[in-house]
């Protein structure tokens, strides 16, 4: 079978969940012995050290340039140039590639009408695999043109040109896409994304997952009463309510644990945990490591404790929850969104209210008094990663459903 994957960004240029499964089903389809093509964006491909293999093709301009002081001008300038090309460069793919399906990803800031002309070169085989809430999304330059300036003197053309532009996108349509054939990471993606609107042809959960083959075999050292080590690893932007879990530390003032926060984001948000930290008294025990690549991962899950899931705003899965449960970490966690369906309370997990760090402190309290209970959670969790959330249970669903397509 030939699959053409066509998504907004592709690692090592991203390290965002769904990018990684993206690749992660790329290579599991190519070790079954299918042909992929992967057609993505050009983001950050100065960055990507090693050469890409054959099969991967970052040919596509982005609809809006990130965090660039050009968007004004090229709006008026080569926005619809850059559009087309990219229609040209998905036509001549599909026509020497002949895929026999094409599968979609994150389509965030690239241009609508790259999958509807997917859905019109190959109708009733264009496969959308939704991972986050892209379809719902306003156009970049829509946000672009609605938010104010950051700064008032490299601004002032932004201002000026305003009400010009918003005219522009006024009279322009969208594409409108089909989504004959859309598969979820959870059944609260489906229910989330026909709530605001999307309604699919055909629909199926296939589980996201992840590559847990690094973690599953992490030995652990038996729980005992000397204190946890706690763990966040994701992004640092407000929504992963991190804060949450400072704030528990703060309730916890005395008892035996440290906290650390992995990862990269908003700049503003993470001074904001620093000083956090500092207010209440924590920092001594609070522990800020930068983004790590995957490869180091499983050392760090192996050093803590219990991690931490701290979300408040609707995740579409939990990839994160997945790693730790794979490593035998018990694991403490907000029921957002997807995330609710890999996590059941006092079971393989323990669950606590978003946004509470009262809630999320008695629970770690009660994990520090309860070894027992620990044990318990991190056997559970980690067979609950193994028998439902690897990424080969999560190709194995992708492809088959690809392939009966193909066979029709």
């Amino acid at each position: 079978m030939k699959v053409l994957f066509l998504s907004n960004f592709f690692p090592p240029a991203s390290r965002g969940g769904y990018e990684q499964w993206s690749r992660e089903v790329a290579e599991g389809f190519i070790a079954r012995g299918h042909r992929i093509l992967v057609l993505t964006s050009g983001y950050r491909k100065i960055d990507v050290r090693e050469p890409d293999p054959d099969w991967v093709h970052r040919d596509l301009h982005l609809e809006m340039e990130i965090a660039s002081l050009r968007n004004a001008f090229q709006f008026f300038t080569s926005r619809k140039t850059r559009e087309n090309e990219n229609l040209s460069v998905l036509k001549r793919h599909i026509e020497q590639f002949v895929p026999d399906a094409i599968l979609i990803w994150g389509m965030w800031n690239l241009h609508r009408s790259l999958p509807a002309l997917a859905e019109r070169l190959l109708p009733g085989r264009t496969v959308y695999y939704m991972g986050d809430y892209w379809p719902t999304l306003p156009n970049q330059f829509e946000n672009y043109w609605n938010s104010p300036a950051r700064n008032p003197v490299k601004g002032l053309p932004k201002l000026i040109l305003r009400p010009i532009a918003r005219r522009m996108l006024k009279r322009e349509q969208r594409a409108n896409l089909k989504l004959e054939h859309v598969l979820f990471p959870t059944a609260f993606m489906q229910t989330e994304l026909e709530s605001k609107g999307i309604k699919p042809g055909n629909a199926k959960v296939v589980y996201g997952g992840s590559d847990i083959g690094p973690y599953k075999n992490i030995q652990r050292m038996p729980a005992h009463h000397q204190g946890l080590s706690l763990l966040f690893v994701g992004r640092l932007t407000s929504e992963k309510g991190v804060h949450t879990a400072i704030e528990a530390l703060a309730h916890l003032r005395g008892s035996p644990v440290n906290l650390t926060i992995v990862g990269d984001g908003e700049p503003e948000y993470e001074a904001r945990l620093r000083h956090l930290a500092k207010t209440e008294n924590v920092e001594p025990l609070v522990k800020f490591l930068p983004a790590q690549p995957k490869e180091k991962l499983p050392a760090l899950y192996q050093q803590a404790d219990v991690f931490l899931f701290t979300s408040i705003w609707p995740e579409p899965f939990g990839r994160v929850i997945v790693e730790a449960m794979a490593s035998g970490l018990a694991v403490i966690g907000a029921a957002t969104g997807g995330a609710a369906e890999i996590m059941t309370d006092n079971e393989n997990a323990l669950l606590f209210t978003p946004g509470d760090s009262k809630d999320l402190a008695d629970k770690i309290m009660k994990l520090i008094e309860s070894p027992e209970l620990r044990e318990r959670l991190s056997k559970s969790g980690r067979e609950t990663a193994i028998a439902k959330f690897d990424t080969q249970r999560m190709t194995t669903g992708i492809e088959e459903y690809l392939q009966a397509l193909v066979a029709k």
